[in-house]
Protein backbone atom coordinates (compact mmCIF):
# COMPACT_ATOMS: atom_id res chain seq x y z
CA UNK A 1 0.00 0.00 0.00
CA UNK A 2 1.00 3.61 -0.51
CA UNK A 3 1.16 5.82 2.58
CA UNK A 4 1.46 9.59 2.25
CA UNK A 5 0.95 12.19 4.99
CA UNK A 6 1.74 15.83 5.54
CA UNK A 7 4.43 15.20 8.16
CA UNK A 8 5.45 11.59 7.53
CA UNK A 9 7.28 9.59 4.89
CA UNK A 10 7.67 5.81 5.02
CA UNK A 11 11.26 4.95 4.22
CA UNK A 12 13.52 1.91 4.38
CA UNK A 13 14.79 0.67 7.76
CA UNK A 14 17.87 -1.50 8.26
CA UNK A 15 16.08 -4.15 10.36
CA UNK A 16 12.35 -3.31 10.56
CA UNK A 17 9.83 -3.42 7.72
CA UNK A 18 10.01 0.36 7.28
CA UNK A 19 10.22 3.52 9.31
CA UNK A 20 8.20 6.71 9.60
CA UNK A 21 10.45 9.71 9.08
CA UNK A 22 9.68 13.41 9.42
CA UNK A 23 9.03 14.96 6.02
CA UNK A 24 9.50 18.42 7.56
CA UNK A 25 10.60 19.95 10.85
CA UNK A 26 8.03 19.20 13.55
CA UNK A 27 7.68 21.29 16.71
CA UNK A 28 7.20 19.88 20.18
CA UNK A 29 3.50 19.44 20.94
CA UNK A 30 2.49 19.12 17.29
CA UNK A 31 0.06 16.40 16.29
CA UNK A 32 1.98 14.14 13.92
CA UNK A 33 -0.96 11.88 13.08
CA UNK A 34 -4.63 11.46 14.00
CA UNK A 35 -5.56 7.78 13.71
CA UNK A 36 -9.11 6.42 13.99
CA UNK A 37 -9.86 3.29 16.02
CA UNK A 38 -10.98 0.21 14.13
CA UNK A 39 -12.25 -1.51 17.29
CA UNK A 40 -12.25 -0.78 21.03
CA UNK A 41 -13.45 -2.56 24.15
CA UNK A 42 -13.70 -1.30 27.71
CA UNK A 43 -11.91 -3.22 30.44
CA UNK A 44 -14.35 -4.86 32.91
CA UNK A 45 -13.95 -2.22 35.64
CA UNK A 46 -15.11 0.50 33.22
CA UNK A 47 -18.25 -1.30 32.03
CA UNK A 48 -21.31 0.67 33.12
CA UNK A 49 -19.14 3.68 33.95
CA UNK A 50 -18.44 4.76 30.36
CA UNK A 51 -20.43 4.68 27.15
CA UNK A 52 -19.47 1.47 25.33
CA UNK A 53 -19.35 3.30 22.01
CA UNK A 54 -17.79 6.76 22.54
CA UNK A 55 -16.27 6.07 25.99
CA UNK A 56 -17.70 9.24 27.48
CA UNK A 57 -18.17 9.35 31.27
CA UNK A 58 -21.52 11.02 32.02
CA UNK A 59 -21.42 14.27 33.95
CA UNK A 60 -22.90 14.52 37.43
CA UNK A 61 -26.66 14.17 37.28
CA UNK A 62 -26.64 12.25 34.01
CA UNK A 63 -26.68 8.49 33.61
CA UNK A 64 -25.96 5.82 31.04
CA UNK A 65 -28.71 3.73 29.45
CA UNK A 66 -28.43 -0.05 29.45
CA UNK A 67 -29.07 -2.23 26.41
CA UNK A 68 -32.38 -3.95 27.11
CA UNK A 69 -31.38 -7.00 25.11
CA UNK A 70 -28.24 -8.13 26.96
CA UNK A 71 -28.12 -5.67 29.89
CA UNK A 72 -24.34 -5.71 29.47
CA UNK A 73 -23.67 -2.63 27.30
CA UNK A 74 -24.28 0.98 28.34
CA UNK A 75 -24.67 4.09 26.20
CA UNK A 76 -24.81 7.83 26.75
CA UNK A 77 -27.71 8.15 24.32
CA UNK A 78 -29.56 6.65 21.37
CA UNK A 79 -27.02 7.98 18.85
CA UNK A 80 -24.20 5.84 20.29
CA UNK A 81 -26.46 2.85 20.85
CA UNK A 82 -27.70 2.96 17.26
CA UNK A 83 -24.21 3.30 15.82
CA UNK A 84 -22.83 0.35 17.76
CA UNK A 85 -25.94 -1.71 17.08
CA UNK A 86 -25.54 -1.24 13.34
CA UNK A 87 -21.80 -1.95 13.41
CA UNK A 88 -21.71 -5.16 15.45
CA UNK A 89 -23.82 -5.30 18.62
CA UNK A 90 -26.95 -6.61 16.88
CA UNK A 91 -24.93 -9.69 15.95
CA UNK A 92 -23.72 -10.45 19.48
CA UNK A 93 -26.45 -9.09 21.78
CA UNK A 94 -28.34 -12.37 22.27
CA UNK A 95 -25.18 -14.46 22.64
CA UNK A 96 -23.11 -12.12 24.77
CA UNK A 97 -24.12 -13.31 28.26
CA UNK A 98 -23.95 -16.98 27.33
CA UNK A 99 -20.49 -16.44 25.91
CA UNK A 100 -19.13 -14.51 28.91
CA UNK A 101 -20.46 -17.23 31.22
CA UNK A 102 -18.77 -19.99 29.20
CA UNK A 103 -15.98 -22.13 30.64
CA UNK A 104 -13.55 -20.98 27.93
CA UNK A 105 -14.16 -17.30 28.63
CA UNK A 106 -14.00 -17.63 32.40
CA UNK A 107 -10.69 -19.51 32.12
CA UNK A 108 -9.00 -16.57 30.37
CA UNK A 109 -6.87 -13.99 32.20
CA UNK A 110 -8.73 -10.63 32.48
CA UNK A 111 -6.70 -8.95 29.73
CA UNK A 112 -7.36 -11.83 27.35
CA UNK A 113 -11.10 -11.58 28.01
CA UNK A 114 -11.09 -7.95 26.88
CA UNK A 115 -9.14 -8.89 23.77
CA UNK A 116 -11.49 -11.81 23.03
CA UNK A 117 -14.47 -9.47 23.05
CA UNK A 118 -12.68 -6.93 20.89
CA UNK A 119 -11.65 -9.66 18.44
CA UNK A 120 -15.30 -10.67 18.13
CA UNK A 121 -16.38 -7.09 17.48
CA UNK A 122 -13.58 -6.62 14.97
CA UNK A 123 -14.55 -9.74 13.04
CA UNK A 124 -18.21 -8.77 12.89
CA UNK A 125 -17.36 -5.24 11.80
CA UNK A 126 -14.82 -6.28 9.18
CA UNK A 127 -16.78 -9.25 7.85
CA UNK A 128 -20.52 -8.79 7.47
CA UNK A 129 -22.50 -12.01 7.12
CA UNK A 130 -21.99 -13.74 3.76
CA UNK A 131 -18.92 -11.61 2.99
CA UNK A 132 -16.08 -13.69 4.36
CA UNK A 133 -13.12 -12.93 2.15
CA UNK A 134 -9.96 -10.99 2.88
CA UNK A 135 -10.21 -9.28 -0.49
CA UNK A 136 -13.77 -8.18 0.22
CA UNK A 137 -12.80 -6.91 3.66
CA UNK A 138 -9.89 -4.79 2.48
CA UNK A 139 -12.22 -2.78 0.28
CA UNK A 140 -14.54 -1.85 3.15
CA UNK A 141 -12.45 1.05 4.52
CA UNK A 142 -8.94 2.42 4.72
CA UNK A 143 -8.69 1.29 8.35
CA UNK A 144 -9.50 -2.31 7.42
CA UNK A 145 -7.05 -2.21 4.51
CA UNK A 146 -4.37 -0.87 6.87
CA UNK A 147 -5.15 -3.69 9.31
CA UNK A 148 -4.50 -6.38 6.71
CA UNK A 149 -1.30 -4.62 5.72
CA UNK A 150 0.07 -5.30 9.21
CA UNK A 151 2.56 -8.10 9.77
CA UNK A 152 1.39 -11.20 11.58
CA UNK A 153 2.57 -11.63 15.15
CA UNK A 154 5.14 -14.21 16.26
CA UNK A 155 2.69 -16.22 18.38
CA UNK A 156 -1.02 -16.52 19.18
CA UNK A 157 -2.71 -16.63 22.55
CA UNK A 158 -4.87 -19.74 22.48
CA UNK A 159 -7.20 -21.04 19.81
CA UNK A 160 -8.73 -18.04 18.01
CA UNK A 161 -11.77 -20.00 16.87
CA UNK A 162 -12.58 -20.78 20.51
CA UNK A 163 -12.02 -17.39 22.11
CA UNK A 164 -14.29 -15.55 19.68
CA UNK A 165 -18.04 -15.05 19.78
CA UNK A 166 -17.88 -15.76 16.05
CA UNK A 167 -17.00 -19.43 16.48
CA UNK A 168 -18.19 -21.81 13.76
CA UNK A 169 -21.13 -23.13 15.81
CA UNK A 170 -22.82 -19.73 15.71
CA UNK A 171 -25.23 -18.74 12.97
CA UNK A 172 -23.23 -15.57 12.25
CA UNK A 173 -19.97 -17.50 12.31
CA UNK A 174 -16.89 -16.37 10.45
CA UNK A 175 -14.89 -19.23 8.88
CA UNK A 176 -11.93 -20.42 11.04
CA UNK A 177 -9.40 -19.51 8.35
CA UNK A 178 -10.58 -15.90 8.38
CA UNK A 179 -10.56 -15.77 12.20
CA UNK A 180 -6.97 -17.00 12.17
CA UNK A 181 -5.92 -14.37 9.61
CA UNK A 182 -7.38 -11.59 11.76
CA UNK A 183 -6.09 -13.08 15.01
CA UNK A 184 -2.55 -13.36 13.66
CA UNK A 185 -2.46 -9.55 13.24
CA UNK A 186 -4.53 -8.81 16.30
CA UNK A 187 -2.50 -9.70 19.38
CA UNK A 188 0.59 -7.68 18.48
CA UNK A 189 -1.28 -4.60 17.24
CA UNK A 190 -3.39 -3.72 20.26
CA UNK A 191 -2.98 -0.59 22.31
CA UNK A 192 -3.87 -0.01 25.94
CA UNK A 193 -6.17 3.02 25.80
CA UNK A 194 -5.81 5.50 28.65
CA UNK A 195 -7.29 8.72 29.97
CA UNK A 196 -4.97 10.88 32.09
CA UNK A 197 -2.60 7.89 31.88
CA UNK A 198 -5.11 5.59 33.60
CA UNK A 199 -5.90 2.53 31.46
CA UNK A 200 -9.57 2.01 30.68
CA UNK A 201 -9.85 0.10 27.37
CA UNK A 202 -8.06 -1.84 24.63
CA UNK A 203 -8.07 -0.64 21.04
CA UNK A 204 -6.90 -1.46 17.52
CA UNK A 205 -5.44 1.48 15.57
CA UNK A 206 -4.08 -0.06 12.35
CA UNK A 207 -2.61 3.10 10.86
CA UNK A 208 -0.51 3.88 13.94
CA UNK A 209 0.59 0.24 14.14
CA UNK A 210 1.68 0.27 10.51
CA UNK A 211 3.60 3.53 10.62
CA UNK A 212 5.48 3.79 13.90
CA UNK A 213 8.31 1.65 15.20
CA UNK A 214 9.03 1.24 18.89
CA UNK A 215 11.72 2.95 20.92
CA UNK A 216 12.25 3.08 24.68
CA UNK A 217 13.57 6.61 24.02
CA UNK A 218 10.75 7.83 21.74
CA UNK A 219 10.32 11.29 20.28
CA UNK A 220 6.53 10.87 20.05
CA UNK A 221 3.77 9.49 22.27
CA UNK A 222 0.16 8.47 21.81
CA UNK A 223 -2.84 10.05 23.46
CA UNK A 224 -6.55 9.35 23.14
CA UNK A 225 -9.33 11.75 22.28
CA UNK A 226 -12.88 11.16 23.51
CA UNK A 227 -15.67 12.85 21.56
CA UNK A 228 -19.37 12.48 22.35
CA UNK A 229 -21.24 10.14 19.94
CA UNK A 230 -18.05 9.34 17.99
CA UNK A 231 -15.70 6.38 18.29
CA UNK A 232 -12.62 7.61 20.13
CA UNK A 233 -9.37 8.17 18.28
CA UNK A 234 -5.64 8.28 18.81
CA UNK A 235 -3.30 11.20 18.23
CA UNK A 236 0.48 10.88 17.95
CA UNK A 237 2.16 13.91 19.52
CA UNK A 238 5.76 15.10 19.12
CA UNK A 239 7.43 15.23 22.54
CA UNK A 240 10.27 17.46 21.38
CA UNK A 241 11.39 19.32 18.28
CA UNK A 242 12.04 16.83 15.48
CA UNK A 243 14.28 17.54 12.52
CA UNK A 244 13.55 16.74 8.88
CA UNK A 245 14.49 13.10 8.18
CA UNK A 246 14.44 11.93 11.81
CA UNK A 247 12.64 8.67 12.51
CA UNK A 248 9.35 9.11 14.39
CA UNK A 249 9.01 6.53 17.17
CA UNK A 250 6.55 5.70 19.94
CA UNK A 251 6.87 3.39 22.95
CA UNK A 252 5.03 0.06 22.73
CA UNK A 253 5.41 -0.27 26.51
CA UNK A 254 6.52 1.76 29.51
CA UNK A 255 10.21 2.67 29.04
CA UNK A 256 10.72 2.60 32.82
CA UNK A 257 9.93 -1.12 33.03
CA UNK A 258 12.96 -3.27 33.88
CA UNK A 259 15.20 -4.10 30.93
CA UNK A 260 14.53 -7.86 30.96
CA UNK A 261 10.75 -7.36 31.12
CA UNK A 262 10.84 -4.94 28.19
CA UNK A 263 13.00 -7.21 26.07
CA UNK A 264 10.98 -10.36 26.82
CA UNK A 265 7.67 -8.62 26.15
CA UNK A 266 8.86 -7.11 22.87
CA UNK A 267 10.23 -10.46 21.70
CA UNK A 268 7.16 -12.46 22.70
CA UNK A 269 4.56 -9.97 21.46
CA UNK A 270 6.30 -8.39 18.47
CA UNK A 271 9.18 -10.67 17.56
CA UNK A 272 12.05 -8.18 17.79
CA UNK A 273 14.88 -7.20 20.10
CA UNK A 274 15.09 -3.52 20.98
CA UNK A 275 18.48 -1.88 20.40
CA UNK A 276 17.57 1.67 21.33
CA UNK A 277 20.09 3.75 23.27
CA UNK A 278 18.44 2.94 26.64
CA UNK A 279 18.42 -0.80 25.97
CA UNK A 280 22.02 -0.76 24.75
CA UNK A 281 23.07 1.18 27.84
CA UNK A 282 21.30 -1.23 30.19
CA UNK A 283 22.65 -4.22 28.27
CA UNK A 284 26.20 -2.93 28.61
CA UNK A 285 25.68 -2.04 32.29
CA UNK A 286 24.40 -5.48 33.32
CA UNK A 287 24.40 -6.84 35.89
CA UNK A 288 23.09 -3.91 37.93
CA UNK A 289 24.79 -3.81 41.35
CA UNK A 290 22.44 -4.43 44.29
CA UNK A 291 21.09 -1.61 46.39
CA UNK A 292 22.99 -0.96 49.61
CA UNK A 293 21.37 -2.35 52.74
CA UNK A 294 22.38 0.65 54.81
CA UNK A 295 19.72 3.42 54.89
CA UNK A 296 22.50 6.01 55.13
CA UNK A 297 24.22 4.65 52.03
CA UNK A 298 20.93 4.54 50.11
CA UNK A 299 20.19 8.15 51.08
CA UNK A 300 23.63 9.13 49.82
CA UNK A 301 22.92 7.48 46.46
CA UNK A 302 19.58 9.26 46.22
CA UNK A 303 21.25 12.59 46.97
CA UNK A 304 23.83 11.81 44.29
CA UNK A 305 21.10 11.05 41.76
CA UNK A 306 19.33 14.34 42.50
CA UNK A 307 22.61 16.25 42.22
CA UNK A 308 23.41 14.62 38.86
CA UNK A 309 19.95 15.37 37.46
CA UNK A 310 20.01 18.96 38.72
CA UNK A 311 23.30 19.60 36.93
CA UNK A 312 22.73 17.69 33.69
CA UNK A 313 19.02 17.14 33.08
CA UNK A 314 16.37 18.97 35.09
CA UNK A 315 16.33 21.85 37.55
CA UNK A 316 14.96 20.00 40.58
CA UNK A 317 14.90 22.97 42.95
CA UNK A 318 13.91 26.60 42.37
CA UNK A 319 17.17 27.88 43.86
CA UNK A 320 19.42 25.62 41.77
CA UNK A 321 21.09 26.93 38.60
CA UNK A 322 19.77 25.73 35.23
CA UNK A 323 21.20 22.40 34.03
CA UNK A 324 24.40 22.47 32.00
CA UNK A 325 22.51 20.69 29.23
CA UNK A 326 19.12 19.13 28.60
CA UNK A 327 20.67 16.50 26.36
CA UNK A 328 18.82 13.30 25.63
CA UNK A 329 20.06 9.95 26.91
CA UNK A 330 21.11 11.35 30.29
CA UNK A 331 21.27 7.78 31.54
CA UNK A 332 24.38 7.18 29.45
CA UNK A 333 26.27 9.77 31.55
CA UNK A 334 24.98 8.51 34.90
CA UNK A 335 27.98 7.76 37.18
CA UNK A 336 28.44 4.03 37.70
CA UNK A 337 28.15 4.35 41.48
CA UNK A 338 24.51 5.44 40.96
CA UNK A 339 23.60 2.43 38.81
CA UNK A 340 22.10 0.45 41.75
CA UNK A 341 19.18 2.93 41.61
CA UNK A 342 18.38 1.55 38.14
CA UNK A 343 17.80 -1.92 39.54
CA UNK A 344 14.51 -3.75 39.03
CA UNK A 345 13.02 -3.22 42.48
CA UNK A 346 13.99 0.33 43.33
CA UNK A 347 11.60 2.38 41.18
CA UNK A 348 8.38 0.50 42.13
CA UNK A 349 9.38 0.60 45.82
CA UNK A 350 10.04 4.34 45.69
CA UNK A 351 6.83 4.95 43.74
CA UNK A 352 4.81 3.01 46.31
CA UNK A 353 6.44 4.94 49.15
CA UNK A 354 5.59 8.26 47.50
CA UNK A 355 2.01 7.21 46.74
CA UNK A 356 1.39 6.01 50.29
CA UNK A 357 2.96 9.02 52.01
CA UNK A 358 1.31 11.53 49.65
CA UNK A 359 -2.10 10.14 50.61
CA UNK A 360 -1.57 9.22 54.24
CA UNK A 361 1.41 11.33 55.31
CA UNK A 362 3.80 12.33 56.55
CA UNK A 363 3.86 14.82 53.71
CA UNK A 364 7.44 15.90 54.28
CA UNK A 365 8.52 12.31 53.57
CA UNK A 366 6.27 12.25 50.50
CA UNK A 367 7.89 15.42 49.14
CA UNK A 368 11.36 13.97 49.72
CA UNK A 369 10.52 10.64 48.06
CA UNK A 370 8.70 12.41 45.22
CA UNK A 371 11.73 14.57 44.49
CA UNK A 372 13.96 11.49 44.12
CA UNK A 373 11.31 9.80 41.97
CA UNK A 374 11.19 12.88 39.72
CA UNK A 375 14.97 12.66 39.32
CA UNK A 376 14.73 8.98 38.38
CA UNK A 377 11.99 9.72 35.83
CA UNK A 378 14.17 12.46 34.35
CA UNK A 379 16.89 9.86 33.76
CA UNK A 380 14.74 7.02 32.43
CA UNK A 381 12.07 8.87 30.45
CA UNK A 382 12.75 11.06 27.41
CA UNK A 383 12.20 14.80 27.42
CA UNK A 384 8.56 15.87 27.98
CA UNK A 385 7.34 12.32 28.57
CA UNK A 386 3.81 12.58 30.03
CA UNK A 387 4.49 10.37 33.08
CA UNK A 388 7.12 12.88 34.19
CA UNK A 389 4.62 15.72 33.96
CA UNK A 390 1.93 13.79 35.81
CA UNK A 391 4.34 12.99 38.61
CA UNK A 392 5.47 16.63 38.84
CA UNK A 393 1.79 17.60 39.18
CA UNK A 394 1.30 15.06 41.97
CA UNK A 395 4.42 16.39 43.65
CA UNK A 396 2.99 19.92 43.42
CA UNK A 397 -0.20 18.81 45.15
CA UNK A 398 1.82 16.94 47.77
CA UNK A 399 3.88 20.04 48.59
CA UNK A 400 0.66 22.04 48.87
CA UNK A 401 -0.80 19.44 51.23
CA UNK A 402 2.37 19.65 53.31
CA UNK A 403 1.80 23.41 53.65
CA UNK A 404 -1.85 22.95 54.71
CA UNK A 405 -0.98 20.14 57.12
CA UNK A 406 1.79 22.29 58.62
CA UNK A 407 -0.58 25.19 59.18
CA UNK A 408 -3.09 22.95 60.99
CA UNK A 409 -0.64 20.96 63.11
CA UNK A 410 -0.03 21.50 66.79
CA UNK A 411 3.49 22.63 65.88
CA UNK A 412 2.91 24.84 62.81
CA UNK A 413 5.63 25.36 60.23
CA UNK A 414 7.63 28.56 60.59
CA UNK A 415 7.42 31.12 57.81
CA UNK A 416 10.76 30.06 56.34
CA UNK A 417 9.71 26.39 56.00
CA UNK A 418 6.36 27.40 54.52
CA UNK A 419 8.07 29.66 52.00
CA UNK A 420 10.43 26.85 50.95
CA UNK A 421 7.48 24.52 50.36
CA UNK A 422 5.62 27.20 48.42
CA UNK A 423 8.66 27.81 46.22
CA UNK A 424 9.06 24.06 45.68
CA UNK A 425 5.37 23.67 44.80
CA UNK A 426 5.58 26.50 42.25
CA UNK A 427 8.72 25.00 40.76
CA UNK A 428 7.22 21.51 40.41
CA UNK A 429 4.13 23.12 38.92
CA UNK A 430 6.28 24.81 36.28
CA UNK A 431 7.82 21.44 35.38
CA UNK A 432 4.38 19.82 35.19
CA UNK A 433 3.05 22.67 33.06
CA UNK A 434 5.95 22.53 30.62
CA UNK A 435 5.56 18.78 30.07
CA UNK A 436 1.77 18.43 30.11
CA UNK A 437 1.16 21.43 27.86
CA UNK A 438 3.37 19.76 25.25
CA UNK A 439 1.29 16.58 25.57
CA UNK A 440 -1.93 18.61 25.41
CA UNK A 441 -5.53 17.79 26.37
CA UNK A 442 -6.52 14.15 26.19
CA UNK A 443 -9.02 11.66 27.56
CA UNK A 444 -11.79 12.72 29.89
CA UNK A 445 -12.71 16.28 30.81
CA UNK A 446 -11.36 17.92 33.97
CA UNK A 447 -7.94 16.37 33.59
CA UNK A 448 -4.37 17.42 34.36
CA UNK A 449 -4.51 20.71 32.44
CA UNK A 450 -7.48 21.80 34.55
CA UNK A 451 -5.64 20.70 37.70
CA UNK A 452 -2.70 22.86 36.69
CA UNK A 453 -5.02 25.86 36.63
CA UNK A 454 -6.42 25.03 40.07
CA UNK A 455 -2.95 24.71 41.57
CA UNK A 456 -1.85 28.00 39.98
CA UNK A 457 -4.79 29.81 41.58
CA UNK A 458 -4.04 28.27 44.98
CA UNK A 459 -0.35 29.16 44.88
CA UNK A 460 -1.02 32.71 43.64
CA UNK A 461 -3.64 33.45 46.29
Amino acid sequence: MEYAFDSIHLTAHPTARSQATASRAIGAGSTVLAAPALATTLIPSEKGRRCDYCHLVPTEGEKLFKCTGCAAFWYCGTACQTKQWNVHHRKVCKRYNRYTASIEYQAMPPGHRTDALMLSQLLLEVFPKDEFGIEAATHRSDAVAHFFDLLKGPASRGNPTQISLCRPSNSAAVPPSIIEEVFARFGNNNFIVHSHLNSYAHGVFPLASRLFNHSCVPNCASKYVITSTEMMGMEIVALRDIEFGDELTIPYLDPALPFDIRQNTLQESYGFTCNCSLCNFQRASAPIPPLPTSPERLSALEAGLCAFVAVHVLQLDPSAPPPVSMGADAFSSLPSELHPLLGEGYLPTLSEEFSRASHEGPYDRAVAAGRVLLALYAVLYPQNYPQTGMHALELTKTAWNAIIAGERSEAPLNSSATRRLEDAARHYLSIASRVLEVYGPEGDMNGPLEELGVMRSLLEA
